[in-house]
């Protein structure tokens, strides 16, 4: 790394840990995968499209739901740093529960029953967490930095899923050597032995004080707080009011619930893509690996794009990639040639793959358009407003047995098209001086959001 890279010892010191953190988070990511991995474990006993769909809802929802109100305890945590490692280690130990009923007894119905209460309690941890983190992520690294530290974190991240994609695709392709629970097993112990170092690399994250306060005006905003508490505008007043005054948050929030729509279909397609000509149970790791692969291709790609364009366009490139997961099944269901399912079946993967590194643009585009006051309610906003499509699947996964996949993933299409209509409308966070041709963004002396 180069030396000027980072403005202080903190900084250095911290994305180093955070980078560790990321990449730990999402190697382990691979073995939890909502779209491939968790429909096949609950397809094990014989679940429904429904079901698969509450899986998929309590996921988004145990992640949204918490920011509503970490939003408002943050300014009393004394400490980020800690509070997370501790969050992580309550909410993530959660989940050894379902291993040791699955040793117990495979076919016991406490299987499902844990396995939900522990997923479950993973994703309300990763809420709990999320408004901290990025607070602490907000105050300890420049703005300069936020690209590289999430590009590293998702390239590398992704090189390790790479070898976790490995470890799927050997498990699910010999399945008379790890039947089931064996299979399950090795694949969620995985993932909780590297969340456990996750949570352990957190020991090493340093806080620092805010930069909108310190010392003695620090003390004086906390006892303001305090005294205010009580008239304090509710939470939709003050997001109406956020709605009205930053134009650029108003299009963001409108176009990630639009984006947010292909939660109708994403947990289907390896269910419906199973029915498919050509399409056998060896295939499906291989479908990890396109996914993963797609997730080392992202964060090279979309964090060359944001650093070198900027995160407006690197959303726009993110919606476009959405826009050709469903137009790759369809054409795949389309295909009586088992050749060219495969081939569609395998691209539509890698391009889930590479959408799943879209928030590198959608995060980095927030934290540009806000301030260290603002900056904790923009990314509870963002994500509250997103908590009720988190019931989308349950919805769609009804819907399929009224209408038909194909008929959902149309709907999806159409719905993907608006919001690549929308990701046009956003505001540009960057102005172009005559400097070399470089671009300086507004917000790097000033941290103001554009309006």
């Amino acid at each position: 790394m180069r030396p000027n890279w980072f403005s202080s010892a903190l900084e250095r010191r911290n994305f180093n840990v955070l980078t560790i953190d990321g990449v730990l988070y999402n190697t382990a990511m691979t073995f939890f995968d909502a779209t491939i991995l968790i429909p096949l474990f609950l397809q094990q006993f014989g679940g429904s499209p429904m079901l698969i769909g509450l899986a998929t809802a309590l996921r988004h929802l145990g992640y949204f739901l918490p920011q509503l109100f970490m939003v408002r305890w943050l300014p009393k945590i004394p400490r980020l740093s800690r509070f997370v490692f501790w969050s992580y280690l309550l909410f993530r130990f959660s989940f050894i529960a379902v291993i040791a009923v699955m040793l117990y007894d495979s076919s016991s119905h406490w299987v499902l029953i844990t396995f939900f209460i522990g997923y479950a309690l993973v994703s309300v941890g990763e809420g709990v967490i999320q408004v901290p983190w990025m607070d602490l992520f907000g105050r300890t690294i420049s703005v300069k930095n936020h690209g590289k530290l999430f590009g590293l974190m998702q390239t590398f991240g992704a090189v390790g899923a790479f070898g976790g994609g490995l470890v799927v695709h050997h498990v699910l392709s010999y399945p008379e050597r790890y039947p089931y629970p064996t299979n399950f097993i090795v694949i969620f112990g995985l993932a909780f032995l590297l969340l456990f170092f996750s949570t352990l690399s957190f020991l090493y994250v340093k806080d620092a004080p805010s930069r909108r306060a310190e010392g003695e005006e620090q003390k004086k905003v906390e006892e303001q707080a305090e005294e205010s508490a009580s008239s304090r505008p509710s939470f939709w007043e003050h997001l109406r009011h956020t709605l009205q005054r930053n134009r650029a948050f108003r299009r963001l929030l409108s176009l990630q619930m639009i984006l947010g729509l292909h939660q109708l279909a994403m947990p289907f397609y390896i269910l419906y893509i199973q029915k498919l000509p050509g399409i056998e149970a060896s295939i499906i790791g291989v479908l990890v690996m396109a996914q993963v692969v797609g997730g080392i291709v992202s964060g090279l790609l979309l964090g060359a794009i944001s650093s070198k364009w900027g995160n407006r366009v690197t959303v726009q490139v993110t919606v476009l990639l959405n826009v050709a997961v469903p137009v790759l099944v369809l054409a795949a269901g389309a295909a009586g040639n088992p050749v060219w399912v495969q081939t569609s079946v395998l691209m539509a993967f890698f391009m889930l793959g590479i959408d799943a590194g879209g928030w590198i643009g959608f995060t980095n585009y927030l934290m540009e358009i806000s301030t260290d006051e603002t900056r904790g309610h923009l990314v509870a906003y963002l994500n509250a407003c997103s908590a009720p499509l988190a019931v989308l699947p349950i919805f769609s996964g009804s819907l399929i047995n009224m209408l038909s996949y194909e008929k959902i993933f149309v709907i999806v299409l159409i719905l993907l098209l608006v919001a690549c209509a929308w990701a046009w409308r956003l505001p540009s966070t960057t102005i172009r001086h005559r400097r070399g041709g470089r671009a300086v963004r507004t917000d790097r002396q000033t941290n103001a959001a554009p309006q």
